[in-house]
């Protein structure tokens, strides 16, 4: 059993992720294809600053806010529905996100337009799984699960059907969203992200003390003073911000929200009000280093090519949370 929650405990712990956060970002931007002169980097004209600064370090940064959004969301969705597997990905919420990114492609909008069609996609497609997912007033983890991975297929069933009538330019943006990639384009497109996920982070801390009374239940926390319908509407619409600008950013990198909330459950406890900042961090740590080692681990072999982040968080993410349930279903 995890010691109660106190400042000084909270303190510590964040702040030991902000160091490890710091440590992944310096290695990664350190690390490359090309190596670097710690002396010409903060040289401007040099070949060093351009690549770290024009290259590496808005995609540290991109990498970093998409860890954020997805772990922080992984964390709250699995407390409002009290179910382990809940996930931005797994609930459809991505796939939901995704395809209003890709359809906003096909009508040429901008990164802003394209974040509120995948925050417009992520928002309805949760509302229609609730929906269709709720029976005689009560919502089943197992058909909510089910709802989403075959609102999953749908989407990526009208995805496909976008990706056919677009043009070759406008398909290559849809594969880049499907596959999960991190190459940054811009420090613009970073401060927009970051506007997006600064403000669904700090929401979803706002209300991670009454995340813990939902934990136990609906009808507990409403006996507790916690009026659930507006908290939902509130963690829900704070995740589906993040997920949208996150998807529409990155495309879809699955597990982050998944296993990352687990495994700082199992260290740090499952106090929300640690959780929840401690998932974020932790999961923009893990997502710096996918992406460092996606871009790197091929480069020097024969392939001299680089693998999408989404890649390197499935081959990560899928074992590591199959050890994790294996090790939940051994205690039980």
């Amino acid at each position: 059993m995890k010691p109660f929650l106190t400042y000084r405990r909270w303190v510590g712990a964040n702040l030991l992720l902000l160091a490890l956060l710091a440590l992944a970002a310096i290695a990664a931007l350190s690390i490359g294809s090309e190596s670097v002169s710690l002396g010409d980097v903060f040289t401007p004209g040099t070949r060093a600053h351009a690549i770290v600064f024009e290259s590496r370090l808005p995609r540290v940064l991109l990498a970093a806010l998409v860890g954020i959004a997805l772990a922080s969301s992984g964390s709250a969705f699995q407390a409002l529905l009290r179910n382990p597997l809940a996930d931005p990905f797994i609930l459809g919420v991505s796939g939901g996100a995704a395809l209003g990114a890709i359809a906003s492609v096909g009508f040429g909008l901008s990164f802003a337009g394209q974040s509120a069609a995948a925050f417009a996609g992520a928002g309805a497609s949760m509302l229609m799984i609730f929906g269709l997912a709720r029976a005689r007033g009560r919502l089943s983890p197992t058909t909510l699960l089910l709802t989403g991975v075959i609102f999953n297929a749908f989407c990526f069933a009208l995805i496909l059907f976008v990706n056919a009538i677009v043009t070759m330019e406008e398909s290559y943006q849809i594969l880049f969203l499907l596959i999960g990639n991190l190459e940054a384009t811009g420090m613009r497109v970073v401060l927009m992200l970051g506007a997006f996920v600064v403000t669904g982070f700090a929401l979803l801390c706002a209300c991670a003390w009454r995340m813990n009374l939902m934990a136990l239940g609906e009808d507990e926390a409403i006996s507790m003073g916690v009026d659930v319908s507006r908290l939902k509407v509130w963690v829900f619409a704070a995740a589906s911000l993040m997920v949208g600008a996150a998807v529409a950013a990155s495309g879809l990198i699955g597990f982050v929200g998944l296993f990352v909330p687990h495994i700082v459950r199992l260290v740090a406890g499952s106090d929300h009000r640690l959780l929840v900042p401690a998932s974020g961090l932790a999961g923009a740590a893990f997502l710096i280093m996918a992406d460092a080692a996606a871009r790197t681990i091929l480069m020097h072999t024969g392939y001299a090519t680089e693998l999408p982040a989404g890649v390197v968080t499935a081959l990560v993410g899928a074992p590591m949370f199959l050890l994790l349930l294996r090790r939940q279903q051994t205690r039980i």
